[in-house]
């Protein structure tokens, strides 16, 4: 939708947008216009000398070795008379501001929004070289102090969102809004509001302005700044646009660490947790259990004779059952237990306990008269499941066919460490379940017997 505005320029010079970003933005903010599109200032300059526009808008990057004398030329050939904007990426942002100094009325970062563009160029020039006004009679009494923004603009918004990332790679954005509010407040507050979150009720006498965020093209929310009334808006609105910027570059880069991330710790087959990130967990839940003084059960089973299943029907048949087991495996333990692939046919489950020795999950629910989930219970059900399967890519005789080998050991009781607990179970694996048969379940200090 076009934005009309009953003071849009009649004709308009942009100096330097060798990307045409603005071309687009532009057609919105200000429909109608005569658009001119010069590729250097030197271009500019000799447009100014022949043409009147009624509004100048150069990107500083080239200008940026002597701004000062650059903006001087600009002015003198538009004249008081027409609106001067400057624009650049976040980068520019310090000389930008710097170049307001010099007689530039106004600047914005790129990318912009038409909404933004139509506010600037809708804005009435500047009066130069006016006397100042004289004062009325009589004088208020309580003068209405003007906040300044200086402050906002100040802060180094790149590092601050980037120290974020480093050390809240989870959450980057909410963390570092946090540490904004704590720079700017009271005077001003910040609000981030992800896609689906319901907005903040504004503080009392203050005034709103917000800026999407835009991740890959993609509506990921917004950001809103609250500010005095009495607060200048214009400069309000360029740390807005910027701060929205960031959080959206920002944002892509958590994505890529979260995928970065995904990548590091599963098994591609599988999408089970891999072999690494298994030990890990491991060790770490065993600290957890050991402050808690609760028990860590630690499984790893094998598919029996799955080398023959590979040799009889090829590794892609072998893949679809490794990739079936999994999905099986995650049907059958509690949504808090660890599953991982460690290796070729070979998977381990950490079964922990989340809730209190004390009080169970669902006793804290009042949910009463449920059998309790124990290992023993869980990993039968399992066993069950395998054998009672449908693998259609094994052909007729499929069905029934496939069965599985464990070795079960649990911290406290038998192994004091990650290591010795993994031992343990892949011990009573090969020389228990194994070694007497397969298709059992084989536990540490127990009477061996099957669970079948």
């Amino acid at each position: 939708m076009k934005i009309a505005s009953p003071t849009q320029p009649e004709r308009i010079l942009v100096i330097g947008d060798a990307g045409s970003e603005l071309r687009a933005a532009l057609d919105q903010a200000a429909p109608g216009a005569e658009i001119t599109i010069t590729p250097t200032v030197f271009d500019g300059l000799a447009e100014l000398v022949s043409n009147r526009y009624a509004a100048v808008l150069a990107n500083a990057e080239p200008i940026e070795r002597r701004p000062e004398a650059a903006v001087k030329q600009l002015r003198e050939l538009a004249g008081d008379s027409s609106r001067l904007l400057i624009f650049g990426n976040p980068t520019l942002e310090p000389l930008a501001r710097k170049m307001v100094s010099f007689g530039v009325d106004d600047y914005f970062v790129t990318p912009t929004t038409a909404d933004e563009l139509h506010q600037l160029l809708a804005a009435p020039a500047p009066q130069r070289n006016a006397p100042p006004p004289l004062p009325t009679s009589p004088l208020p009494t309580s003068p209405i102090p003007t906040t300044q923004f200086t402050g906002l603009q100040s802060i180094p918004l790149s590092d601050l969102l980037l120290d974020a990332l480093l050390q809240h790679p989870a959450d980057p954005a909410s963390s570092a809004i946090r540490s904004l509010n704590d720079l700017i407040a009271p005077d001003f507050r910040i609000a981030y509001i992800p896609v689906g979150s319901a907005p903040p009720a504004p503080p009392a006498n203050r005034i709103r302005i917000s800026h999407p965020i835009r991740v890959n093209d993609t509506d990921a929310g917004e950001v809103q700044l609250f500010l005095p009334p009495n607060q200048e808006q214009s400069s309000a609105l360029h740390f807005v646009t910027h701060l929205a910027s960031l959080l959206g570059k920002i944002s892509t880069l958590q994505e890529r660490h979260a995928s970065l991330q995904k990548l590091a710790i599963t098994d591609d087959l599988t999408g089970l947790y891999n072999v690494r990130y298994f030990r890990h967990f491991l060790s770490k839940i065993l600290d957890h259990a050991n402050q808690r003084l609760s028990l860590v059960t630690l499984v790893i089973f094998d598919i029996d004779d799955f080398k023959r299943y590979n040799d009889q029907f090829g590794h892609c048949v072998g893949d679809e059952i490794l990739k079936q087991t999994a999905t099986l495996l995650k049907r059958c333990v509690r949504e808090h237990d660890h599953v991982a692939r460690i290796g070729g046919d070979e998977f381990a489950i950490v079964f922990w306990e989340k809730d209190s020795p004390r009080q169970s999950h669902h006793e804290a629910a009042g949910i009463t008269g449920r059998p309790p989930q124990t290992p023993e219970t869980i990993l039968k059900r399992f066993q069950n499941m395998m054998a009672s399967q449908d693998l259609s890519l094994l052909g007729a005789t499929g069905k029934g066919t496939l069965t599985i080998s464990a070795g079960m050991a649990v911290y406290p009781h038998q192994a004091c460490t990650a290591e010795t607990l993994i031992e343990l179970a892949d011990k009573r694996l090969m020389f228990g379940a194994k070694k007497e048969g397969k298709n059992s379940i084989k536990l540490v200090g127990g009477n061996g017997a099957k669970l079948d």
